[in-house]
């Protein structure tokens, strides 16, 4: 009897860890959520309407209010975002610890057709205490949770070495055009020096910059410009001009969250997609029977701030999420990184995938109200897998690619025996089936417990990083066959690796292509505008000009756009096409010329 009680009232705090108050009909999104539990005291109230609000009654003196139960009332004054859309009210002081906030809307408000909404308040609760960071929570406990290492700020310093890593060329047969993005680091720390890497195929450096202490996540942006992380004073990324790899920008989280390690996104309207691990005191021994009173849990937030680093869209696994979901944590233990996740991606319907390492779960989140859409795997699964028994283990790198697929890297930390492999999975998100369609698995095993990343390239092969492993990188055709590998010295590693075409690739006027090529969009899906390369070859037409037309089209073949129609000589070119007069959906572009005609699909998301 005492046992069933004690489950009743482990599923009564549990649900209760949900926000328990509902967002009225009025609001499309409402942060911090009614209800919520271990907010900053830093935090802004964010808003988004359905319907535009009257400026000139959104600033009537008594039109809303905040009011700490300790502080009492707090002015604040009112940003509206560069997205038209969402409304900011930031407050003028900071809240106080443990104090709950109330937020009240008064009928004074009025959308712009002069009705008033509803009388709405609620309250939230400020978390009652600060918890110290000592550690780089997402990275440390993926590679080495016990450690103590010589950090500052989360970063092992290196003013010792100044040798460029050894990378082994293992294997060379004819790999895609490009060149590989990556950085460095060791384990222990302090073998080599961190470089930001661009390398040829043959594993020789295109370019690279040495950095005095590690930097994760070296990346190319849809804008063509590169972007990095680097772990002091909270963490921030930084954006380089590709012409001259000048910082032009940086991109962090807001409100009092820190910035982590494992995921940028920067959209084409210089938004950009961020993550953040939360560290809250919870009393572990009220949520399983033996946990500890004090445990130190580490929660997801996922932040996407404007152009001008206004946070407008903030999501908190506390809301939404139970610790109890973790598959392999040790719920008694004093750390608990519940969540952990690691990377992002936005959805061709403009809402967005996260994957959640230690819940085996890929979850799709809805980016205008922040409510869950469905969840991939874990103990929370609502789809059926099909062809895959062994599912996806402690998993990296979510991400959609052009035929529609998901691809993962599945580290495979408890599959029997241990082994990573690449995945792809055709979803039916209406039936929820998840069907495995490609993996790769290497021969032997390839077994990286840590980070890890794939990418599907432009010509069909995949690039595997492999993460925690001896092997670094390989890249494989569709059909399985090797077509590069190489591998750092031991103890080297890199977190993730990319492949692009990089400078000199693609821009009109500097290559002549072997053969006619028309290039996936980028980005895609796109919002408004994208760009498209394609290449006229010399061989081919002998240096004549060819008549070339590139046409937009929808889905039901009607052409809705024309986006050249003239002749060109032999050459790499590229087009923008600014989609802002046409609706969000599937649209096709056609290149065609008389020896050559290829149609591929783009998605555009308002």
């Amino acid at each position: 009897m005492k046992k069933i009680l004690y489950l009743l009232f482990c599923v009564h705090l549990l649900c209760s860890c949900l926000y328990s108050q509902t967002i009225p009909q009025y609001f499309k999104y409402i942060e911090p959520l009614p209800g919520a539990k271990y907010v900053n005291k830093e935090t802004n109230i964010i808003i988004r309407p359905y319907e535009s609000i009257d400026k000139g009654s959104l600033h009537h003196n008594r039109a809303i209010s905040l009011t700490g139960s300790s502080s009492g009332e707090c002015s604040f004054s009112i940003v509206k975002s560069d997205d038209k859309q969402t409304i900011i009210l930031k407050p003028n002081r900071l809240f106080m610890l443990g104090e709950t906030v109330t937020v009240n809307f008064s009928p004074i408000i009025k959308s712009l057709n002069g009705k008033s909404i509803e009388p709405f308040s609620y309250n939230f609760e400020i978390k009652s205490r600060e918890i110290k960071i000592t550690k780089q929570y997402g990275l440390q406990s993926e590679i080495y949770p016990n450690e103590n290492m010589n950090y500052a700020n989360g970063y092992y310093y290196n003013d010792l070495l100044s040798d460029f890593p050894n990378i082994t060329l293992n294997h060379y047969n004819g790999p895609s055009k490009g060149q590989l993005f990556l950085s460095d680091f060791s384990f222990p720390p302090g073998l080599v020096s961190p470089y930001l890497m661009i390398l040829n195929n043959n594993t020789q450096p295109f370019h690279s910059i040495q950095k005095p202490i590690p930097c994760f996540d070296f990346n190319v942006q849809h804008n063509g410009n590169l972007t990095y992380y680097v772990g002091l004073y909270g963490g921030k990324y930084y954006e380089l001009d590709s012409s001259n790899y000048a910082v032009v920008d940086s991109f962090y989280c807001g409100l009092g969250d820190s910035t982590d390690l494992h995921e940028l996104r920067l959209l084409p309207n210089r938004h950009a997609l961020l993550m953040s691990y939360d560290p809250q005191l919870i009393d572990m021994s009220k949520i399983v029977e033996g946990g500890y009173p004090n445990a130190i849990v580490i929660g997801l937030i996922i932040q996407e701030i404007d152009s001008k680093k206004n946070v407008v869209f903030r999501w908190r696994s506390w809301d939404h999420f139970q610790i109890t979901d973790a598959t392999h944590e040790d719920l008694l233990a004093e750390n608990i990184d519940y969540v952990h996740g690691n990377a992002i991606e936005l959805d061709y319907d403009g809402n967005i995938m996260i994957s959640s390492r230690h819940m085996d779960e890929i979850t799709k989140i809805n980016r205008t109200t922040g409510e869950i859409i469905w969840r991939l795997g874990g103990k929370n699964n609502q789809f059926t897998f099909v062809n895959d028994p062994d599912r996806f283990s402690y998993q990296h790198a979510i991400r959609r690619i052009s035929n529609g697929n998901i691809t993962l890297y599945d580290n495979g930390n408890y599959h029997t025996p241990p082994y990573s492999r690449a995945v792809e999975y055709s979803l039916d998100e209406t039936n929820k089936i998840a069907t495995l369609v490609w993996q790769y698995r290497n021969t032997p095993d390839v077994y990286g417990p840590a980070m890890g990343f794939v990418q599907r390239l432009e010509n069909g092969n995949t690039l595997i990083s492999w993460g925690f492993a001896n092997i670094a990188i390989t890249e494989v055709k569709y059909n399985g066959t090797k077509v590069l590998e190489m591998s750092f010295s031991q103890g080297v590693y890199t977190y993730r690796a990319f492949k692009y075409q990089w400078k000199n690739n693609g821009i009109a006027g500097q290559i002549i292509p072997g053969t006619f090529v028309l290039e996936q969009n980028y980005p895609n899906p796109f919002n408004p505008v994208t760009t498209i390369k394609f290449g006229i070859p010399d061989i081919v037409v002998d240096g004549s000009p060819v008549n070339t037309k590139l046409s937009v089209f929808d889905v039901l073949g009607r052409e809705v756009a024309v986006l050249l129609n003239e002749e060109l000589t032999p050459d790499t070119y590229r087009i923008n096409f600014d989609a802002s007069n046409l609706a969000s959906g599937i649209y096709f572009y056609r290149l065609a010329t008389p020896l050559f005609k290829e149609t591929k699909r783009m998605v555009f998301i308002k």
